[in-house]
């Protein structure tokens, strides 16, 4: 093993352009930051080779100085920050001083501005000269870690670093609808957006017309902006939430949290939002200083963060409108996992949650009960086709709307158990039971203290069947010691329906059908049970009419 010794420079601006420079993604990111923070107002980005090939961002923004042409490929030179007190109130995206120079230390770059150029290959300055005189700065960046070939290996496919590159464009388009963003891929448009400062302009350009239609904007609340997707719109991934502070693209789970959690009762579990969020803070409030790829913050204070992303959110989903789903009708080609022709079953059971559209209930008009078939579903007939129900996920709601405003309203209807039951808990499940007390009542449960470490249940909710109650209490303590926000009492709420609904396979006869239906149809918040499960499925009279090919 060799003594120590410093590192030779290449080798040290390789290591560190590591930590900045992850994929072709990541240099777009830092060029585009940098132009933003010369208060650009058109940014264009062209790629080529998914960005291994080539990179060029070209902006009007104040661009660099001719003669410090030189200065800003070196490492730690910057014009954002001058002294340490600097750091504890950061307003530009960029700061640190790494970008250009980790960008040139694994690629080739031409960079011109103010009528100057300059050329870099691996780190080394090539040529410095008079160039032309453009707007702005125009950098591309060529041959991107060709001085690193291992790095080369850690690469995705194309589509996938395309994609990449297009999410970062798409998250700064979105957040800043005053600039005009013009992103092409081998020539071809990915992403242009107007620039005129409309948010929802903006969402249209990323997102596509349809989509933008169905966002809600957040407006007149302190701390947060943005736009947040009506319920009836969702996606199977994450991808598609921005989060940011000051205009910043970050990651924080516990935003998306409390963002997925205004979220619940309205959506399937495994269906996630659409959302642009932007946090206006004091930039004194919040440490962005945190990792290389400026990506992670820390916030002064962050259960008050936390508590207005949730205000915000709420206020917006205030004016959502119920929704059926409606079953896409499958090909009569499609296939199984075995390649053969689907049959009908297979076809219609292979329909995915994402391939279900969504459209306005229409209000107070009356399903009529047909039956019950399979474990648990109730078969109805409505103006607009027939409609399968699940009576578990039904019950479960309307039985969950009616907790809640008995919640609100102060007035608990319980049923006073023959023979109390005494159960076991944790000591964090006792002092949930006694901090709760009064919310509890009102849900209908009735507990007392009956030694160190167990509860004595006197009641339950009218409808809780008694033979459920341990369970019910074991869960509704559990979620209300377990959340950190103010909904633990409606997730309590929620486990408590849970346990009084009508089962999935339990008989209803037709009395009990029609009853459940009419609840159905008057209840807020119809469309899911309040974890998030589908209540229902319509098949339109228009798509049995197409399926059986009849023509009136």
């Amino acid at each position: 093993m060799s003594g120590i010794h410093r590192l030779q420079q290449e080798v040290a601006d390789a290591i560190a352009a590591g930590e900045v420079i992850e994929r072709p993604a990541s240099v777009v990111k830092e060029l585009v930051e940098n132009a933003l923070d010369a208060d650009a107002r058109r940014i264009t980005v062209e790629v080529r080779g998914a960005g291994r090939t080539s990179i060029r961002v070209s902006d009007d923004g104040a661009g660099i100085v001719a003669d410090e042409l030189p200065l800003a490929f070196m490492r730690h030179a910057t014009s954002k920050v001058s002294t340490l007190a600097d750091l504890h109130g950061i307003t530009s995206l960029g700061f640190r001083g790494e970008a250009l120079a980790s960008i040139a230390a694994v690629a080739d770059v031409t960079c011109a501005s103010g009528g100057a150029q300059i050329h870099l290959r691996a780190g080394e300055a090539l040529e410095h000269g008079s160039g032309p005189l453009l707007p702005g700065v125009n950098i591309e960046v060529t041959d991107l870690f060709a001085n690193v070939p291992a790095r080369l290996k850690f690469l995705k496919s194309d589509a996938t670093e395309v994609a990449a590159i297009r999410d970062v464009v798409s998250a700064l388009a979105l957040l800043h609808p005053h600039v005009k963003f013009h992103l092409t891929v081998d020539g071809r448009l990915s992403v242009g957006s107007g620039g005129d400062g409309d948010r929802r302009r903006a969402s249209a350009a990323v997102h596509g017309p349809t989509v933008a239609a169905e966002m809600l904007e957040i407006v007149g609340l302190p701390l947060v902006s943005g736009l947040v997707s009506q319920p009836r719109v969702s996606r199977g991934t994450r991808d598609w939430i921005v989060l940011a502070v000051n205009g910043r693209p970050i990651m924080s789970r516990t935003l998306v949290f409390a963002l997925e959690e205004c979220y619940q009762g309205r959506l399937e579990r495994g269906r996630h939002p659409i959302a642009v969020l932007d946090i206006g803070i004091d930039p004194e409030l919040v440490d962005v200083n945190v990792h290389p790829s400026k990506r992670e913050v820390r916030f002064r204070d962050e259960n008050t963060v936390f508590a207005a992303v949730q205000r915000a959110v709420r206020a917006a989903l205030g004016g959502s409108e119920p929704f059926f789903y409606r079953a896409a009708p499958p090909s009569p080609l499609e296939r199984n996992q075995t390649g053969q022709l689907a049959t009908a079953h297979e076809a219609w059971s292979s329909v995915a949650v994402q391939d279900l559209v969504v459209e306005p209930a229409p209000a107070g008009v009356p399903l009529r009960p047909l039956g019950q078939v399979g474990p648990g579903y109730l078969v109805a007939e409505g103006p607009q086709g027939v409609v399968l129900v699940d009576q578990h996920a039904a019950h479960e709601r309307i039985l969950y709307n009616r907790l809640l405003a008995r919640l609100r309203e102060g007035r608990g209807m319980s049923q006073p158990l023959l023979m109390p039951a005494a159960i076991d808990v944790e000591p964090a499940l006792m002092a949930a039971a006694a901090d709760h007390e009064a919310a509890l009542s009102a849900l209908g449960l009735e507990l007392v203290e009956f030694g160190p470490r167990s509860l004595r249940i006197l009641a339950v909710p009218a409808e809780m069947p008694a033979s459920r109650a341990t369970k019910a209490v074991q869960e509704t303590l559990s979620a209300l010691s377990e959340s950190r926000s103010d909904e633990a009492v409606e997730k309590a709420a929620a486990a408590l329906a849970c346990h009084s609904a009508v089962r999935f396979g339990d008989v209803l006869d037709l009395s009990e059908q029609r009853r459940l239906l009419s609840d159905l149809e008057l209840a807020d918040e119809a469309v899911t049970c309040p974890h998030g499960r589908p209540t229902r499925l319509l098949i339109e009279w228009q798509e049995l009419t197409r399926h059986f090919r009849r023509n009136y």
